[in-house]
């Protein structure tokens, strides 16, 4: 080596063994100073700078989450401007194309797409059926600072295979006219107050028709797909399974007692008919004459009522703590919320890591998603952020993200959703449309049990 002859000449008195001996010994301490000095340096080098991913990856969504808000939010051109070497390319698809689409490019051994968005909802489903990327060792540093709850579904044998995007806290929305003209006090704390149980929400419903002829919600019987339903057991901490044994816990006494408990609000006529995500529904929130008075529902729904559900009702909005259940509970459940994944088959696992942690790890990203969208960040090491604080004129000043933030600490680990949740909220639609028909909870949800239990067998 050429730097150890100039720095340390041999003494020509030394015959070629001793010259030959001297010089391997040199040349080992300069590798060993060039190695002292390259380390050090290496290890406050940023990870992409050390081995930067490249190639190109595909990611599946929707269109409201990936161009409204991914694109939108500026996170996409953050990604390519951090890693240069790596194309992004977006594929939208509609959530149910998704659920088809991608099982069976699992099944069939396809390296494409990469990336795949998936909502909770439907992510235990996915897992179970085998073929993503095993992620546990790269969330493990984030484990900690994303909601408890939201690992069991990402979860498989001890492994992980999501990260988690957004969560689903779900609260009580109320009109606060409605509440004036039924003669009810209209801070939120004064109305967290009086529907602190499912019986004072009961008593609070009564005096809004007694006092206005309004209803106060909807829930629709003859097509009801159990959404409220399962926000009631949600915060229970209850579901359709148990989650040690995998027995199927339908039929429950706990479960008849929450559907008998919403069953009184048919039985009195509080509640409106009105099926979900449809024109008259929509209009219930948006009438300035005769809406209904509540909504129990997550906090993504503050952006649909601001955007295009009922942007005419601002300020006449305000937010609290949902019911706690029959026995108790957090005042807290979950609805929604949504994860990303990655193809076990791809041909650039890093770079399409790369993309998820840049993405959903980062407090400053999740921010501009949550800015954009209104989606409350998995990430709890945002909540602390000033735009938690900020106060909300469609909700009359009230500082709404901040009830969400506490919420969501709070939200329990439930049996809702599961590797058969398809299935298990099919029949118990089909168990609470029978109810509200006349059957008894107990045999709705007894013949609806049994028959996922045969399913299984």
């Amino acid at each position: 080596m050429e730097t150890a002859r100039r720095l340390y000449p041999p003494h020509s008195r030394l015959d070629y063994k001793e010259e030959k001996t001297m010089s391997k010994k040199l040349l080992g301490l300069t590798v060993l100073l060039i190695a002292a000095m390259i380390l050090p340096a290496a290890a406050y080098l940023p990870a992409q700078a050390q081995d930067a991913p490249s190639g190109k990856i595909t990611v599946w969504g929707w269109k409201a989450a990936m161009t409204d808000t991914m694109v939108a939010s500026g996170v996409v051109d953050d990604f390519k401007a951090a890693y240069p070497d790596v194309e992004v390319e977006i594929i939208e698809y509609a959530p149910q194309d998704v659920y088809v689409n991608f099982p069976l490019a699992l099944t069939a051994g396809e390296s494409d797409p990469d990336v795949v968005l998936i909502e909770s909802s439907h992510l235990a489903e996915i897992v179970a059926l085998g073929g993503l990327l095993d992620l546990t060792d790269k969330v493990a540093p984030y484990v900690e600072d994303v909601n408890d709850y939201r690992w069991p579904d990402a979860t498989l044998d001890g492994k992980i295979y999501a990260m988690p995007w957004d969560s689903g806290p779900v609260v009580l929305y109320y009109r606060r006219d409605v509440f004036e003209k039924a003669g009810l006090p209209t801070e939120p704390d004064e109305v967290g107050e009086l529907v602190a149980t499912w019986e004072g929400y009961l008593d609070v419903c009564r005096t809004i028709k007694e006092q206005t002829g309004l209803y106060c919600f909807a829930h629709n019987q003859a097509n009801n797909y159990g959404r409220l339903y399962e926000m009631a057991l949600w915060e229970q901490g209850l579901g359709y399974y148990d989650a040690e044994s995998g027995d199927v816990t339908i039929d429950s006494a706990e479960n008849i007692e929450t559907l008998e408990m919403l069953g009184q609000f048919w039985e009195e006529d509080l509640a409106s008919d009105n099926l979900e995500w449809t024109d008259p529904w929509y209009a219930e929130f948006a009438s300035l004459d005769t809406p209904v008075a509540t909504l129990i529902e997550a906090s993504w729904m503050d952006v649909f009522f601001k955007s295009w559900i009922a942007p005419g009702t601002e300020g006449l909005w305000g937010v609290t703590r949902m019911p706690a259940g029959p026995h108790g509970g957090a005042r807290a459940a979950n609805d929604g919320g949504s994860t990303l994944v990655i193809n076990g088959n791809t041909d650039n696992p890093d770079a399409a890591w790369a993309f998820i942690e840049f993405a959903l790890a980062r407090p400053e990203n999740q921010l501009k998603l949550f800015k954009v969208s209104g989606f409350i960040p998995a990430l709890e090491t945002t909540y602390t952020d000033p735009l938690f604080q900020e106060p909300d004129p469609f909700f009359a000043g009230q500082t709404t993200r901040e009830v969400y933030a506490e919420v969501v600490h709070e939200i329990p680990s439930a049996t809702i959703y599961g590797p058969h949740y398809g299935e298990m909220n099919g029949a118990v639609s089909f168990a609470i449309q029978q109810y509200a028909a006349g059957m008894s909870a107990e045999d709705a949800l007894t013949e609806a049990a049994e028959e996922i239990r045969a399913g299984l067998e």
